[in-house]
């Protein structure tokens, strides 16, 4: 089967795969009409809450790299370059916590998943707040405004049309992780269906 690992070269956007469980955001056209109407929201235990505006985001240093989006079949996938501002990045300007445990992720249409802090300040190259996608915007399909590339993660945790970051020291668990019991680790080429032990 053709994989990754041995499939080099960047995926047009227009053939990427895309899943929308919940459908497109009903804020989406306002914000594709006026980006500055988007707004991310940093709250939690462990952080001092935040709004940021698409245009502060593009504030911070602005990091590109190669990165595998895989759904859990390992079926579909393609190979993108993105570019967007460390997450890290912008949890420590809102103020980061030690204690923090997990990050709640939620989409624009309802979705949501998780990280783990610790990977994210282990492997800070590795967790993008991403507004560019192969050298251009994101298109709506794909998560603009904002969306998480999680490198080396499967696809259920790039939260695409992110709107709202949650740093908690309790646990969490987003959709398929709570609800349908994938992995909380999600690491791309392992089976959902396993014990994860936080990092």
């Amino acid at each position: 089967m053709r994989q990754p690992e041995n499939s080099p070269g960047i995926t047009p956007i227009k053939e990427l795969f895309r899943y929308d469980i919940f459908g497109l955001p009903a804020d989406l056209r306002k914000w594709s009409e006026d980006p500055s109407s988007y707004s991310l929201e940093i709250t939690g235990d462990a952080v001092t809450e935040r709004h940021y505006t698409l245009h502060d985001i593009r504030r911070f240093s602005p990091f590109r790299k190669e990165a595998v989006l895989q759904c859990m079949t390992r079926v579909h996938w393609g190979r993108v370059m993105v570019k967007g501002a460390l997450l890290c990045d912008v949890l420590q300007d809102a103020g980061l916590q030690t204690g923090a445990f997990k990050v709640a992720l939620w989409g624009g249409e309802g979705f949501s998943t998780d990280l783990f802090v610790q990977e994210i300040l282990n492997a800070r190259e590795n967790f993008i707040l991403v507004y560019e996608m192969n050298d251009e915007p994101l298109t709506p399909e794909h998560g603009f405004p904002l969306r998480v590339a999680a490198l080396g993660k499967y696809a259920y945790k790039w939260c695409k049309w992110l709107v709202t970051v949650k740093v908690l020291d309790s646990d969490f668990k987003g959709h398929y992780e709570g609800k349908r019991g994938w992995s909380d680790r999600a690491v791309r080429g392992e089976p959902v269906y396993t014990a994860d032990d936080p990092p």
